[in-house]
């Protein structure tokens, strides 16, 4: 099942991104419905590999936002991410 789902994750967030590329890109428009669907089928594979390795999807989520409050303490922006990348370039 851990495969299963992992290629499913990865396939899902593909025709995410692929659905996102054709409606700006291509100039096909977003439906959001049916981008809201694609969206939940993400976190469906996601939340059924959670399942099966025993880990708390919530708990993840936690950690990612407390590593991003660290990375980012002012906040995300394309100028704090530049500023980061330079200094970890200098590492």
């Amino acid at each position: 099942m851990t495969v299963w789902n992992a290629l499913g994750l990865a396939g899902k967030a593909g025709e995410v991104a692929e659905y996102i590329k054709k409606g700006i890109f291509h100039q096909h428009g977003l439906d959001i419905e049916k981008l809201k669907n694609e969206i939940g089928n993400v976190l469906w594979y996601a939340a059924a590999l959670c399942t099966t390795l025993n880990l708390d999807l919530s708990e993840i989520m936690r950690e990612n936002i407390e590593k991003l409050k660290i990375r980012y303490p002012d906040g995300y922006s394309p100028e704090n991410s530049k500023k980061r990348a330079d200094l970890n370039l200098k590492d």
